[in-house]
């Protein structure tokens, strides 16, 4: 039987509750049963406590809710929300039978200036609360859902508890990410597991921080040569020289010589060129060069006019060797021309502190602050995303890890999109324009020259995408390609990271991950979060946020009762299949058949003094019989008796019941006669 009260809690499902009066505990002696507080002393239910709160209730109350208290721990059917409101996993887990146990600070002692008499259903609610935290003090939680990545002992010691967190989930942030999908090419599978994911940098640490700067510079090459084939495409060549230039034709020269540097790595042709023959670079030349670079395609500046050098052929060499760089630059198409990269501080959410660049000295001293205490990651900007009506927006897609060993992973087939409140432009790096966290875009107007098909909220559902989708003639996109690679971005991406993760069973968590479309419909993973925000902040995540808490109940205890129990919006996306460990081969020395034993001759020995021993026959058809030695039927291992009587003499020689040899008894490693060795050669 549920017991219904009063819910003191937030409207939001994600809030986290403020007690600027709470300390830091090591250990959370609400949850689980302590026989010594290690911030007090001893909390243990006493009478006096007991009485007084009975005298608040009638006999028959009580006596139910004692009930109802030993019924919930004998059936472990113990929950407890820590950290937050979630009325929805709440509601969830009361009509299945659960029983809440409220933190400490949560079950308040009813005012001690009130009657009993004249109690209010609210004071009333506090009360029970009380009396059912008294009966449960020492009973340790069946299911824990907590907002906080925590590390207590009896998380680990206590395996049975059912806990909405992993301990280990460094994908979360924006350093771990980086630093765990560098090694994600290991874990491709077409078809299966493909994650797209623009290359990042952590680059706090001085190999990256030197990787970056030698992509930002090829980046920078390829960049310049896209923006003048496009450039003459679109206006020819009129426009591009003039007498008062200022960038020389060498500029495009030495991109082209460095590209062809690059492939000529790459297929491994630079191992046969001789130190005579390469080109050594300088740091200033490097330094020229990306100031042309930023003069022609960010300033609109010219070239300068030459006689000698031909623009078309210019055009034709960089069109050729993009040709080529294509093969061996896998992000070549969201690179664009501006070469702008986003820089985040690795270990901050939403959207904190996230900046647009395009200039690598001003990258380089974000970094170089004295007293620097801030990890930055440096993420390439997709310079081609899709746009609705002109308007930048990305996409949420939660997504339920249940095990790590081995990965099972649940994806929520409804996700929704985040608008932008401003007209997309490359050239305002503004963060209104270009970050779409609600977090973000709450703190903005929407601009009065959006297109009013978008939303006031600025968020749509599937649902609408994909009515949207098929407006434009591309409905199967969604089925087809954008779906299909979200499930394949995520499941490369845990795969990757795996090893780095909790394998403690009975833990699960639900994660948020973000993606980018852009023009030709490829989902590109951005980044995932812990702990997404399921506030209802909107029509469109009021719908969902609190089904999407429901079915995860669903995943996590209803099909742990019935594997055919219905799970909702959620979709098994990857099941890992761990192959068993081989059988032991150290002793298989197994021989499968009959053992076949030929005639032999009757040899007449001597009369002797001596005990006879089982003649050793190394080779020849003289073969003496062998006693047949059973096999244990407890050994499933393989014997060859034949060699092993041949091993072992004793077991030939006469013997009692006790097990004595009958006879005298000389060494067994004497040699025998000459003569008699000689009838055994033959």
């Amino acid at each position: 039987m549920a017991v219904t009260m009063e819910l003191e809690e937030s409207v939001s499902d994600s809030k986290i509750e403020k007690d600027s009066s709470s300390k830091k505990e090591l250990r959370p002696s609400s949850a689980v049963s302590l026989s010594k507080s290690e911030h007090g002393p001893e909390t243990s239910p006493s009478a006096e406590q007991l009485k007084q709160y009975k005298s608040w209730v009638s006999n028959e109350r009580w006596n139910e809710l004692k009930k109802i208290a030993d019924s919930a721990m004998k059936e472990h059917k113990v929950f407890m929300i820590k950290g937050g409101g979630f009325p929805a996993i709440r509601r969830a887990l009361v009509e299945r039978g659960w029983l809440e146990k409220y933190e400490s600070h949560k079950a308040r002692h009813p005012p001690l200036n009130l009657d009993p008499k004249k109690a209010t259903g609210k004071e009333l609610s506090r009360v029970e609360r009380m009396i059912l935290y008294k009966f449960m003090e020492h009973h340790s939680v069946d299911f824990l859902w907590t907002t906080k990545r925590d590390r207590y002992d009896w998380l680990l010691s206590n395996k049975e508890v059912v806990i909405s967190r992993f301990c280990r989930s460094i994908f979360t942030t924006k350093e771990g990410l980086t630093a765990s999908l560098t090694q994600m090419h290991w874990y491709t599978d077409p078809g299966v597991a493909l994650t797209k994911f623009p290359r990042s940098y952590n680059i706090h640490n001085s190999d990256s921080l030197e990787e970056f700067i030698d992509d930002f510079r090829i980046t920078a090459c390829i960049s310049i040569l896209k923006w003048l084939t496009n450039t003459m495409a679109i206006n020819g060549d009129q426009c591009l020289v003039t007498p008062q230039g200022k960038v020389p034709f060498s500029a495009i020269d030495f991109a082209v010589n460095r590209l062809n540097e690059y492939v000529s790595f790459y297929t491994h042709r630079d191992i046969d060129d001789s130190e005579d023959q390469s080109q050594h670079v300088w740091e200033h030349e490097w330094d020229q060069f990306l100031t042309h670079h930023y003069l022609l395609v960010h300033e609109k500046a010219k070239f300068m006019d030459d006689k000698n050098l031909n623009i078309r052929l210019l055009e034709r060499k960089a069109a050729k060797i993009l040709g080529t760089m294509t093969k061996y630059w896998p992000q070549i198409d969201i690179d664009g021309v501006l070469n702008i990269w986003i820089v985040k501080p690795g270990n901050k959410c939403r959207g904190r502190g996230i900046q647009l660049m395009n200039n690598i000295k001003d990258i380089i001293g974000l970094i170089n602050v004295p007293a620097q205490k801030t990890r930055y990651v440096v993420q390439k900007y997709i310079e081609n995303p899709l746009v609705i009506y002109n308007t930048k927006f990305d996409i949420r897609q939660w997504f339920l890890v249940t095990n790590c060993q081995p990965l099972t992973i649940w994806i929520y087939k409804d996700s929704y999109l985040r608008f932008s409140s401003q007209i997309f432009s490359l050239s305002n790096y503004h963060e209104s324009v270009h970050l779409t966290n609600n977090a973000v875009q709450s703190r903005y107007k929407n601009n009065n020259e959006r297109d009013k098909a978008l939303p006031d909220e600025n968020m749509w559902d599937c649902i609408t995408f994909k009515a949207y989708l098929k407006q434009i003639g591309k409905y199967e996109m969604w089925d087809t390609k954008i779906y299909p690679g979200i499930k394949q971005c995520l499941i490369g991406a845990m795969l990757a990271c795996q090893e780095t993760m909790d394998k403690r069973q009975n833990s699960f968590e639900l994660y948020g991950a973000d993606f980018m479309l852009t023009e030709d419909f490829t989902p590109w993973l951005i980044e995932i979060n812990s702990s997404p925000d399921l506030a209802p902040t909107t029509s469109v995540t009021a719908r969902l946020c609190p089904q999407c808490l429901e079915d995860v109940i669903k995943v996590v205890l209803d099909r742990r009762a019935s594997p055919d129990a219905d799970t909702g919006t959620f979709e098994l996306a990857y099941r890992q299949i761990i192959p068993k460990a081989p059988a032991y081969l150290g002793l298989s020395l197994c021989v499968n058949g009959k053992k076949l034993l030929k005639k032999t001759r009757v040899i007449k020995h001597e009369s002797r003094a001596i005990t006879p021993i089982a003649p050793r026959v190394p080779s020849g058809d003289s073969i003496a019989p062998i006693q047949n030695h059973s096999v244990p039927p407890e050994y499933s291992g393989p014997i060859i008796t034949d060699f092993l009587s041949w091993l072992n003499p004793y077991d030939a020689l006469p013997m009692n019941k006790d097990g004595l040899v009958i006879g005298p008894k000389e060494s067994l490693t004497e040699a025998a006669p000459r003569k008699a060795r000689k009838k055994f050669r033959a």
